[in-house]
């Protein structure tokens, strides 16, 4: 059944790779095989993903809202970005970025309040510099192209070269298409760190779509390392950083990503929302590695490098990406509403120091390695309100890395795999810890979910004290030594190997 489902992703896929032919006519390929993402000699890549839709046809018959100014070229939209309060319509049409805004050195707005460090100023290369604050840019009907060739012209010192710098605060964009354009076959390009670095306050971006490609390597997750002491040549690209700044913005927008780096990672942020979007990552089968003829995977004789030398392993489904959306230090106040990511490495990855982190009408698929690991500590407060995710290849939870939850909400239904999935050997619910926090699960499958993946572990790693768990799942629960004074009550059966722990045994059918 696996290998039905991943037959019919690949004939999915093959979408994506005619229309990204079509943007690089220097790189013929055979069908479904992108000599943008793989070595020639080998067979097309067996990905599993959701490919992006084509921009709106071109057409003269578009608006001008009151007060905007049209204009029509790159040249004009890179002097506009560079001034402040305007009002800015630009003519639909594909442009495609031939040249790079000069070098800059940007001083950072905001303090890093865990290492004390003060205002720094930071070397930026780019091809496109947003220096203008307070700007509305109505990009409707509008597509923006950075080719590789291009962002290969940029420096290639870590944290300097992004495609994009926003260095104005309070800029709009609306509606735009911006994408990647690999017109270079793999892998001799060098893409950028990220997309999008966000440097200032106040920046909102709506109905936008965004296509990121390009990293080398591709389609080994990190078996070959993600940072210093990597096993070959290593060039991640991700879709968009928020670095040293507050209350971005992110609505209505989607994110289609087929390279290794993060969708959305934030540093030093105080305030984000995150509220109708979509964002849509890659897997990839192990067992397609082993048809390679060449490339980093049979460079190390089909073994894994990082953390470990040992043979890549057979049945497992792994993320192309890294994390969906990730907090790195002093990130306080995440809001995410009405979004859906699927097949990202940890889809939410948010440990905060302090403030609070809101998940509300959120879902998971088929996360790469987990759905969601939040935790805030007692500086703040985890909600999550009508969430979702299944249990496809990896666990749903994985609340084992932050600080220990305190009085924290987590409301979750659990969805169904995929249809033709065949479990893998992480598929399970996860493992939940906190103090005083809440848990309520709910039943939102249409099949039973085999009975091996059924499974949530509570506590473990991490204590599980004095919190309520209400479970209107099948799942059984197990509760390790260290799950005490907890309050249960479950449709599923309940393993208790913990201490003064009041369990209620629910009828199946039960809801609150």
């Amino acid at each position: 059944m696996m290998k039905k489902y991943l037959i019919v992703a690949l004939i999915c896929a093959g979408g994506s790779f005619a229309a990204l032919a079509q943007e690089q006519p220097k790189l013929p390929s055979e069908p479904n095989k992108n000599l943008g993402l793989q070595l020639a000699e080998n067979p097309p890549m067996e990905l599993v993903f959701t490919p992006p839709p084509e921009p709106d046809p071109v057409t003269d018959d578009f608006e001008i809202r009151p007060g905007y100014v049209l204009i029509d070229s790159l040249d004009q939209f890179r002097i506009a970005i560079k001034k402040n309060g305007l009002k800015i319509r630009m003519k639909p049409g594909v442009y495609r970025a031939v040249k790079s805004d000069p070098p800059l050195e940007f001083k950072t707005i905001h303090k890093a309040e865990s290492t004390g460090q003060g205002l720094v100023v930071n070397a930026q290369d780019h091809i496109f510099a947003v220096t203008g604050s307070d700007n509305f840019f109505d990009l409707r009907g509008v597509v923006i192209e950075t080719p590789v060739s291009l962002q290969g012209t940029l420096s290639g010192k870590v944290h300097v070269a992004d495609s994009w710098h926003i260095n104005g605060a309070n800029n709009t964009f609306i509606g735009g298409y911006f994408r990647n354009v690999i017109d270079q076959p793999y892998p001799d390009f060098r893409a950028t760190e990220c997309e999008f670095e966000i440097c200032n306050d106040g920046n909102k971006f709506i109905n936008c779509t965004f296509v990121i490609r390009g990293s080398v390597p591709f389609g080994y997750t990190d078996f070959y390392g993600k940072g210093r002491g990597a096993h070959g040549r290593l060039n991640k690209h991700s879709f968009m950083s928020i670095l040293n700044a507050n209350d971005t913005q992110l609505i209505g927008c989607k994110v289609y990503q087929q390279s290794f780096g993060h969708g959305l990672h934030l540093h030093n942020v105080d305030g984000v929302l995150v509220k109708d979007c979509f964002f849509a990552g890659t897997l990839r089968p192990t067992n397609d590695i082993f048809k390679e003829k060449a490339g980093r995977a049979v460079e190390y004789g089909f073994e894994m490098m990082y953390r470990s030398q040992q043979p890549i392993p057979r049945d497992w489904m792994i993320p192309l990406t890294e994390d969906g959306i990730r907090a790195y230090n002093d990130v306080r106040n995440v809001t995410v509403i009405d979004t859906t990511i699927e097949r990202f490495r940890g889809c939410f990855q948010l440990l905060c120091p302090e403030g609070d982190v809101i998940l509300e009408n959120v879902t998971v698929k088929e996360a790469g390695d987990f759905a969601y690991d939040l935790s805030v500590g007692d500086e703040g407060k985890v909600i999550m309100k009508n969430c979702s995710a299944d249990p496809s290849y990896n666990p749903i939870f994985n609340l084992t890395r932050g600080d220990l939850p305190y009085k924290a909400e987590y409301e979750l239904t659990v969805l169904d795999p995929p249809e033709g999935f065949k479990p893998a050997p992480r598929s399970s619910l996860g493992i939940i810890c906190g103090d005083r926090c809440t848990f309520i699960f709910r039943d939102g499958t249409t099949r039973p979910l085999p009975e091996e993946i059924n499974v949530l572990t509570c506590g473990g790693k991490k204590p599980l004290e004095d919190s309520t768990i209400e479970n209107y799942t099948t799942a059984k629960l197990i509760l390790e030594s260290n799950v005490r004074n907890c309050k249960i009550k479950s449709i599923g059966p309940v393993e208790d190997r913990g201490r003064s722990n009041r369990i209620t045994q629910l009828e199946v059918g039960a809801d609150e």
